[in-house]
Order: structure tokens, then C-alpha cells, then sequence
């Protein structure tokens, strides 16, 4: 082999290794590619969107994928499937974690919370709730919690449990945490999805709705639910949720700060009326 072909051939490996080293360094960071995130139509999937419209991400790219059917966000985020998710509160997140062995976790601030709201098409009031009622509650543990909770704040039943201990797991509140029942009131669960739709069932007399499905429902949780959560310090705000080693990527950090800036908590308050609101407080949601 002559001098010249030699330092051809070692020109063009040198090349080749470059533009290879290149190429993986780029797919490490994923600086450049779209940021897939998975989240509820609305009001999750809404903010996400006009937050790319008032140019909040800069050059980041966000592929939105909206939630449907029965499909678990946090295990498509755990296998890999997707890089973010945006439609749970912590101590649902934490639920999670646990039962499933695994260890996603919030990026950045707290966004919104989505009060949870006691609604009925046979009362006109909580206090003109009668004896025995049926009231339909989330079937899942940490929804469940925060449902009694709000029956507790609205009089209807005590609890042995505050829902401002900070050592509170709000997976393991259940109805053996009630303590009084004087209208002696029985509680169906049903799937959050299928909240909305108890409203109409004959034997149901109030339901416990999510704020998002409530929306959906075309209910205004400020306006039509006979008692609603407080918004300040609530524990059940929504956040961004991602793999640990994806938490310090720019792009989820740069969409989490874009979903806590000034101009996506005002956004809230002016579309949403009171049914989303921003979150307030210092409390820092309980680990479950």
C-alpha cells in the first residue's frame, strides 16, 4: 500500500469516527429532538399548546400525545415509550411509585390544581342532603382520600385523619378513617372517568367529580358544585413528570418553567373561571 492511499484511508476513518462520536453525543442529550410528553386534553394538554403559541419553549420542540382510553402515562414514561407526562398531582404520583417499584418524579414547580368538586342533580344544597344517601367517590386510593376529605370540609362525615399532616400518606386514607356519619350516608366507587355520568344514575345523590372531568362534563366546578376544594395549599396540584435521568434535560426544564410562568398561571385564571386554578401556598405536597 502506497504513502497516499495510506493517509486516505486514515483521513476518511478519522472522519468516520468524528461524525460517529458527533452523533452519539447529540442522541445522549437529545438537545435536538422533539420532547414527547403525554397529557389530559384539558386543561393539561391546552396549556402545553399555548405555550408554544406565546413562544414560552424557545426552540424546543414538544410533541403532544393526549391521553385516551385506558392507557397508563406513567408506564409509557417508565418504559421509555414517551419522555414526560403532564396530568397527575404528587400524591398520585407517589402511589404509583410505590406500587409499581419505580421512581418518576416532578420537574419544577407545582402548575395547577383542578378542584375537586361535590356535584348532584337531586340536591339543591349540602345541607339538603338526606338520610342514607348514596354518594359516588373515586374508586382510586389517592382520589378516594382526597373525596372524603372534601365530605369532611363540606360537614358531612369526621375523619381521624387531618389533611394537613405532613407525615399523611393520602393512599392510605380510606372510608375506615371516618369516624362520624350521622346521615348515615353509603359511598359507591366508580372510575374518575365515569364520575360525570353517576350524576344520572337514579340511586346516586351526589358525586365527587376531578376538575378536568368536570370540564369535559360541561360543569363549572365554581359555579355548579355544591362544595369545592380549597385551591390554597392544596396538596393534589398538578405537575410535570418525567425518568429520573431526563429530570435536568433542558427541554423538560424548559417547558416545567414555561408552565409555571406569568403568562400560563394568568391564561388559567382567565379561561378556566375558577374551574383551574393556579397553584398558591408553600405547602409541599405528602410523599405516599
Amino acid at each position: 500500500m502506497n504513502r497516499l492511499l495510506r493517509t486516505v484511508l486514515a483521513l476518511a476513518a478519522a472522519i468516520t469516527l468524528a461524525v460517529g462520536l458527533s452523533g452519539c453525543g447529540a442522541n445522549a442529550s437529545g438537545s435536538n429532538a422533539p420532547l414527547r410528553v403525554m397529557a389530559d386534553v384539558r386543561p393539561h394538554a391546552e396549556l402545553i399548546k399555548k405555550a408554544q403559541e406565546l413562544g414560552l419553549l424557545g426552540d424546543v420542540k414538544v410533541e403532544v400525545q393526549e391521553i385516551s382510553g385506558s392507557v397508563d402515562p406513567n408506564q409509557l414514561v417508565q418504559a421509555g415509550d414517551i419522555d414526560a407526562n403532564f396530568f397527575q398531582h404528587v400524591p398520585y404520583l407517589n402511589d404509583w411509585n410505590a406500587s409499581h417499584n419505580a421512581n418518576l418524579v416532578q420537574v419544577g414547580k407545582p402548575v395547577h390544581v383542578e378542584p375537586l368538586g361535590l356535584y348532584s342533580k337531586k340536591v339543591a344544597s349540602v345541607a339538603a342532603t338526606p338520610q342514607g344517601a348514596k354518594i359516588a367517590i373515586p374508586a382510586d386510593p389517592t382520589n378516594q382520600g382526597r373525596a372524603l376529605f372534601l365530605l369532611a370540609d363540606a360537614g358531612l362525615i369526621t375523619l381521624n385523619v387531618k389533611a394537613d399532616d405532613p407525615n399523611l400518606n393520602y393512599a392510605q386514607v380510606t372510608k375506615k378513617n371516618i369516624t362520624g356519619n350521622p346521615k348515615n350516608l353509603s359511598f359507591i366507587e366508580i372510575e374518575r372517568p365515569q364520575l360525570a355520568a353517576s350524576l344520572d344514575d337514579p340511586q346516586v345523590t351526589l358525586s365527587i367529580i376531578n376538575g378536568n372531568y368536570a370540564i369535559e362534563a360541561g360543569l363549572n366546578p365554581s359555579t355548579d358544585a355544591k362544595a369545592i376544594e380549597k385551591s390554597e395549599n392544596n396538596p393534589y396540584a398538578n405537575v410535570l413528570v418525567t425518568r429520573q435521568e431526563l429530570k435536568d434535560d433542558p427541554r423538560v426544564q424548559k417547558l416545567a418553567e414555561a408552565l409555571t410562568s406569568d403568562k400560563i398561571q394568568q391564561y388559567i385564571r382567565d379561561t378556566y373561571k375558577g374551574s383551574v386554578v393556579p397553584y398558591t401556598g408553600s405547602v409541599v405536597p405528602a410523599k405516599g
